[in-house]
């Protein structure tokens, strides 16, 4: 008898009805009842990551290449939330598929991220918010889920998001990645008002998170480590102290770190401590703009280094906290 954790969600989106009503149901009837569910799984998981390489490749200002992406894009969204319709209907839901729908979704968001930044051909300081963010919402969740027990989706989430960056694949193919600065709202740019919409959502959303496991009287000091690396993060990588590509991978890496290991502990029905992983990379990435600051000097080699083996670590830790799922589900599923 499996004693795996009984899955609750609470998605409160305001367009996932419509999109189950327009796009999902009547479209499930054609799926075999004998394609697994984490095939479906996985093929989107391969069309979110096809449409980031995509951008990620061309790196377009204009033209076909957004319109492709687009494509891909909602095929993946289809494909994320047909899974577990299908599995329901052909009753196929389990553990596993949970398990591997999160964590993939870690993975995901990050394509997301990177198809936000190149859709709005986002400024340095930019990219780096935006490759800190919106994978970190993703982790966020599952630690939220492993202290409350219940998935929480808000009101402008997934089917939210990729409907908006669907768009603005559309007007950036039509008109250009230009276009955005030439829209403005007072002061502010259309350019901006993009960038600083998902940023404010986000935090937002972080904090209703944290007073939501503070208020059922779980502690928050983990995920407080988390962000705290990520802060460091964001503070060398906005200045400039570390280059791009070490800032996008740190993000990238403690977001997989976090979100891995909240999946693994959830599994095992554990809480989730403080992590001395985050500690140690707040301290040591913090500590790089901190000594720019005071005005030591830094070998630039070892400005590299640091980073690199911070990402090593975080790397091999989720891999790591994915063997050890995979091996609790076999116990939880034989």
């Amino acid at each position: 008898m499996s004693d795996a954790p009984v899955y609750r969600a609470d998605d409160r989106s305001l367009l996932l009805p419509f999109y189950k009503r327009w796009l999902i149901e009547p479209t499930l009837p054609f799926i075999p009842a004998k394609v697994h569910p984490n095939t479906i799984t996985h093929s989107g998981h391969l069309l979110c990551l096809g449409a980031a390489a995509l951008l990620i490749a061309t790196h377009p200002r204009r033209g076909w290449v957004f319109f492709a992406a687009m494509l891909l894009l909602q095929a993946y969204n289809w494909c994320d939330n047909a899974d577990g319709a299908h599995a329901r209907r052909t009753r196929q839901s389990s553990a596993t598929g949970e398990f591997l729908d999160h964590g993939l979704d870690m993975l995901n968001t990050t394509y997301i991220a990177m198809m936000t930044i190149y859709t709005l051909a986002s400024s340095h300081e930019y990219t780096v918010m935006l490759a800190i963010l919106i994978p970190g919402a993703a982790a966020m969740t599952c630690w939220e889920q492993t202290e409350t027990g219940v998935f929480r989706m808000g009101l402008l989430n997934q089917i939210e998001s990729v409907a908006v960056l669907s768009l603005t694949m559309v007007i950036a193919g039509l008109y250009g990645t230009d276009s955005w600065h030439q829209v403005h709202f007072g002061p502010v740019t259309l350019w901006q008002a993009l960038h600083l919409w998902p940023i404010a959502t986000i935090l937002f959303g972080k904090v209703r998170g944290l007073q939501r496991v503070a208020s059922v009287d779980r502690p928050i000091a983990p995920a407080l480590a988390f962000l705290a690396a990520q802060a460091a993060i964001a503070f060398a990588g906005v200045r400039g102290d570390i280059s791009l590509l070490s800032a996008v991978a740190l993000a990238t890496g403690v977001n997989l770190y976090f979100g891995s290991r909240m999946l693994s502990l959830r599994l095992r029905s554990e809480r989730s401590p403080v992590d001395p992983m985050f500690l140690v990379t707040a301290a040591v990435i913090g500590a790089i703009p901190l000594l720019k600051l005071a005005g030591v000097s830094l070998d630039p080699s070892l400005v590299i280094a640091l980073p690199a083996v911070v990402v090593l670590v975080l790397g091999v830790s989720s891999m790591r906290h994915v063997r050890a799922g995979f091996a609790c589900l076999q116990r939880l599923e034989p």
